[in-house]
């Protein structure tokens, strides 16, 4: 077991490790050890910081899924976890529930002295539909307390849970059975027919429509005391809601779309209602045009919002004043204006107006957390002074990473997650708002995840790892000198050989600087050159935990997770510039083995895979794994993902930047089938045939085209697999034998190197 403790030096911290990683004594990491890898979800935490709702999640708890019902919005997926109430002071651990169970949300009381818990309980496997009930924790006597429900609506399964301020009641949304039963008819009549007619004169894609009818629910606050339901808000498309600190009001979004969007995956046009709780009274806060593309960050006690619109970011309340502006733009010259020509793009004489975005009020709601690239600002929120309290280098690189955690209860700072660009050095900062200072409260090489810090600012949980093993849970003070490990999750790793990571610097063809996660084979030693295998995707900087990773360097390979500089409109160009830059730094640290490469990645990864190989014959072996190869096939597919794989080519993801009209050359490059003849690599294609992102019949067209053009290939399908294939304990054991495998057939063979009797492991 991990051990810290606190050096003389204030926020400093030293972690005492138990064996190395690869002793001898440790026994290999195989693919049933990968099921068995347990992980923490934080759910909600007292606002003294006194207790933590947390789920502990296996995968091999949840092997089977039946991907035929995506898209069935009363079909429940099993997502079973172990739920814990952990004492942050003394580590005690509870669990309410004997069995796994599927939470869906969970509530502290104001006062922590109770737990609201929402389950789901699928019963679609009798032929009935997934029903939802809550149970209340009490924390003082330990005990669980059904909630029985009075009259006939249930929980809606998307609903999330608040406490009334007294503690008295629970706000939820509820939903109709009867809203459920035609869902379901409606989901069986777009998948079996037996005529099915899909017509552009519907305003919305059919799969579109069928997603959205979930949002219609009613929301109500049930008394804990004895069941009794009264409505808030009637039956309406509602997509969010909140309730305010004092519980007298609640803000609503009401999704007013009118037809399908194609410029958001999911796109909905939404109003901002405010809704008094005791009279039901009604009023739009925001209409639909305003609100569009707009992210709103509340006050603390819910009566103020900001937002940024082209930049520049307003404050409005919920007393019906209009929107107001905390970084109005300069006013131009109306004289110079006219006279002169405008400057041509990227002119340094007359730089790009500031960008604003919205983060967090303080407590108070006096100052709002502002940022651009100039850096971050205390802004004023009744005169919008503001003053700059973190400054930026224009170079971005140049920055280190820092992502807002919460401000101090009494608005005198901030504190935030900090990482650095070029090497591994993480922690926790505090920015002192009035001083312009940052003082590190924790910093060192691992990895901290999920803080969260307790409403009365005395206690942080967070996720902690080194790097190499998985994370456990954390609690500390606001300065880090009192620490508990609150979580044990997979004791059983310390017998197991994991593999030591590095990050390694390197320069693409470009010359940009890029960064790539090393994982070292088990047993590595240095002066002898290894079979590496790179996984990719886009950009990897932080270590942490990865299985395949440490199944794979058991069985001696390299792991390197290689960082690329993607384009808009040449996305192809960036693998084959970065990943063979990667492996050209490998070879020279004398790691790699240049003879002995593969490559490998899913979905996005895949679809890397595929077009890097068209570019290069430097990789003997390489495995696409769910990842498309045909992006014209691929544009209008999917249908149950509506407007997924229109959007992410043209504005997402895929980075072509265009429609397949606006640059059908790009579609066509992109499209390595379409290159299948410069293949050199042998190519193995995993799928699910259920898969509803990248549909199979992708690695079909490639393994068609290979296998016509007499290149080596196979094509591996999970009938009942979905997008990560294997869908099952025994099909995910087979998935990554088989990946081993296909590594092992091409990557090993005449393998044998001279060794020297100076060779000998690295501690």
């Amino acid at each position: 077991m991990n051990v810290a403790r606190r050096t003389a030096a204030a926020g400093v911290l030293v972690l005492v490790l138990a064996a190395g990683t690869a002793s001898a004594q440790n026994s290999p990491f195989t693919p049933d050890d990968m099921l068995k890898v347990a992980a923490i979800s934080v759910l909600d935490l007292t606002e003294d910081g006194r207790f933590v709702a947390a789920s502990v999640r296996r995968p091999i708890d949840n092997p089977t899924v039946d991907h035929r019902r995506f898209g069935d919005p009363t079909y429940l997926a099993p997502s079973l976890v172990t739920l814990q109430i952990i004492d942050t002071r003394s580590g005690r651990v509870e669990q309410p529930f004997k069995d796994l169970v599927n939470v869906r949300d969970v509530a502290w009381s104001r006062d922590g002295r109770a737990l609201a818990i929402l389950l789901a309980r699928d019963a679609a496997a009798a032929g009935g539909y997934p029903t939802s009930e809550i149970a209340i924790w009490n924390t003082a006597a330990r005990t669980l307390t059904p909630l029985k429900l009075q009259g006939a609506q249930a929980i809606a399964l998307n609903s999330s849970l608040s406490w009334t301020p007294d503690g008295s009641g629970v706000m939820v949304a509820l939903r109709s059975p009867e809203l459920d039963r035609e869902a379901r008819a409606k989901f069986t009549a777009l998948t079996d027919g037996p005529v099915i007619v899909h017509s552009s004169s519907e305003p919305f894609l059919e799969w579109d429509a069928l997603q959205r009818s979930t949002r219609s629910r009613t929301i109500a606050i049930i008394d804990v005391r004895d069941g009794s339901v009264r409505t808030v808000l009637p039956q309406g498309k509602v997509s969010s809601y909140q309730t305010a600190r004092d519980g007298s009001f609640m803000t609503v979004m009401e999704d007013v779309t009118a037809k399908t969007d194609y410029d958001v995956i999911g796109g909905t046009e939404n109003i901002l209602k405010f809704v008094d709780t005791k009279s039901g009274e009604t009023r739009v806060l925001m209409p639909a045009k305003d609100l569009k593309g707009v992210t709103l960050r509340w006050t603390d006690d819910g009566r103020t919002f900001a937002y940024a619109k082209r930049g520049e970011v307003f404050v409005q309340s919920i007393d019906g004043a209009s929107a107001r502006s905390l970084t109005p733009k300069p006013k131009s010259d109306e004289k110079d204006t006219k006279e002169e020509a405008p400057p041509p793009a990227g002119d340094p004489a007359k730089p790009a107006e500031e960008s604003f975005t919205p983060v967090s009020f303080s407590r108070d709601g006096a100052k709002l957390l502002v940022t651009s690239r100039k850096g971050w600002y205390a802004v004023n929120v009744a005169d919008g002074a503001r003053e700059l309290i973190v400054p930026m280098a224009e170079d971005e690189d140049a920055n280190p990473r820092l992502s807002a955690i919460a401000w101090t209860p009494d608005g005198s700072g901030i504190y935030a997650t900090w990482a650095a660009r070029d090497q591994w050095q993480r922690g926790i900062v505090r920015i002192d708002v009035a001083a312009k200072t940052m003082t590190p409260i924790v910093r060192d090489s691992r990895l901290y995840g999920g803080a969260q810090l307790s409403r009365d600012g005395s206690t942080f949980v967070y996720t902690m790892s080194d790097g190499d093993r998985p994370a456990e849970l954390h609690a500390a003070d606001m300065r880090f000198a009192d620490i508990r490990r609150l979580s044990d999750l997979n004791p059983w790793i310390a017998s197991k050989a994991l593999p030591r990571s590095e990050l390694i610097g390197y320069r693409d063809v470009d010359g940009k600087q890029l960064y790539g996660v090393l994982r070292y084979p088990i047993g590595y030693v240095k002066g002898r050159t290894y079979p590496t295998v790179f996984e990719i995707y886009e950009t990897f900087f932080d270590n942490g935990f990865n299985a395949r990773a440490a199944f794979l360097a058991n069985q001696g390979y390299a792991v390197f997770h290689p960082s690329v500089n993607l384009v808009v409109g040449r996305p192809g160009e960036a693998w084959v510039k970065g990943v063979t830059s990667a492996a050209n730094r490998l070879i020279d640290l004398g790691i790699a083995d240049s003879d002995r490469l593969g490559v490998h990645g899913t979905s996005y990864g895949g679809y890397a895979t595929a077009l890097l190989i068209t570019q290069t014959d430097r990789f003997k072996a390489a495995i696409n794994i769910s990842g498309k190869v045909n992006m014209i096939s691929f544009y209008t597919d999917s249908p149950r993902l509506g407007v997924r794989n229109t959007h992410a080519p043209e504005k997402s993801q895929d980075r072509i930047g265009g429609t397949l009209w606006d640059y059908p050359e790009r579609y066509l490059e992109h499209s390595a089938v379409l290159r299948a003849d410069r293949i050199k690599t042998p190519l193995l294609n995993i799928t699910g045939d259920q898969d509803p992102n990248v549909p199979a019949s992708q690695s079909r067209e490639m393994y068609y085209a290979m296998r016509r053009l007499g290149k080596e290939v196979e094509w591996v399908r999970y009938v009942n697999g979905g997008h990560r294939p294997p869908n099952s304990v025994a099909e995910s054991v087979d998935f990554e034998n088989r990946i081993l495998a296909w590594y092992d057939k091409y990557l090993k063979k005449d393998a044998k190197k001279k060794e020297t009797s100076s060779m000998v492991p690295e501690r």
